[in-house]
């Protein structure tokens, strides 16, 4: 379900979070939408060889999983997303299932934009794996 908040029915200290495991079918679509094959992201053995040790995802499907946090839940469907800085501070393993979260910090009444901080976080260990800033206008 799409959240359909206006820009006036939205406040700072808002948040909204989804969960997501990040599987084996989700890294090979990202692989097929985005062209990134990478061995790192695609192939075990490979993998195996560097100082991950094993498949990691890909860093920008994180910004793919923010943008379905500004265009579903915050602040939904009458959003425009604008930018998105991003910090890849752990990379996500293959399996693994993340908390997806924005809060608003900033609302920009002028240009009905809203400022905010992104994380995916790791549940079970607690360690922020992406974060950043993203602005996005709402459209009404």
């Amino acid at each position: 379900m799409v959240a359909e908040k206006t820009f006036d029915e939205i406040r700072e200290g808002d948040t909204a979070k989804f969960e997501v495991t990040v599987d084996e079918t989700l890294v090979k679509k990202f692989a097929e939408l985005s062209g990134d094959s990478n061995p790192l992201h695609m192939d075990a053995e490979f993998a195996k060889g560097t100082p991950l040790g094993e498949r990691v995802a890909h860093g920008m499907l994180g910004g793919a999983l923010f943008s379905q946090l500004m265009g579903m839940h915050l602040p939904g469907m009458h959003s425009l997303y604008l930018s998105q800085s991003l910090f890849f501070r752990k990379p996500v393993r293959i399996g693994t299932t993340v908390i997806v979260s924005g809060t608003v910090v900033q609302k920009i009444g002028s240009v009905k934009t809203l400022k905010l901080l992104t994380v995916i976080l790791d549940p079970d260990t607690g360690e922020v794996l992406t974060d950043g800033e993203a602005m996005v206008k709402v459209l009404l």
